[in-house]
């Protein structure tokens, strides 16, 4: 079977998965941009603010929580905790460990408060409050639904 320069084009502008990427990729980097004086990436500042939300959650509960998978979520906690920004101890029962900011994660995580407040207001005020509301609505919409819901029996 011969793809047409059509079919091709077609693609590109109408997956999802294509245009939520792209969009991704963008979204991040803007909000990395603007964080970079809290020294944070986005994806740092999201892990220590489920970190202050949850107030020493289990790994397990972190993942849960940012629907990151475990490998990745253990990859980044390395690096916060490295950076100083995290403590990671063995909780006393079990082989469970709880995950808690360290005072320097915590101004860290107060500085990037301040800009991505700034760097929200910055967005909806570009899109419009309505249309970002809706956005944010489709999105949980979207990630919600029953057949993007996979477990383990699809796994390899």
């Amino acid at each position: 079977m011969e793809l047409s320069h059509k079919d091709l084009k077609d693609i590109g502008s109408s997956c999802l998965n294509l245009s939520l990427r792209r969009t991704s990729r963008l979204v991040t980097s803007y909000y990395d941009l603007l964080l970079k004086p809290s020294g944070l990436r986005i994806t740092q500042f999201t892990l220590l603010v489920a970190v202050a939300y949850e107030k020493d959650p289990s790994i397990t509960d972190l993942a849960r929580l940012t629907d990151i998978d475990r490998t990745t979520l253990q990859r980044s906690l390395d690096i916060l905790n490295r950076d100083g920004l995290v403590k990671i101890e063995k909780k006393e029962i079990g082989n469970v460990r709880s995950v808690s900011l360290t005072k320097k994660g915590e101004v860290a995580l107060v500085k990037a408060v301040a800009l991505w407040k700034q760097t929200q207001k910055t967005i909806i005020d570009s899109l419009g409050k309505s249309e970002f509301k809706q956005t944010l609505k489709i999105l949980n919409e979207l990630g919600n639904l029953p057949v993007l819901q996979i477990d383990d029996k699809f796994e390899t």
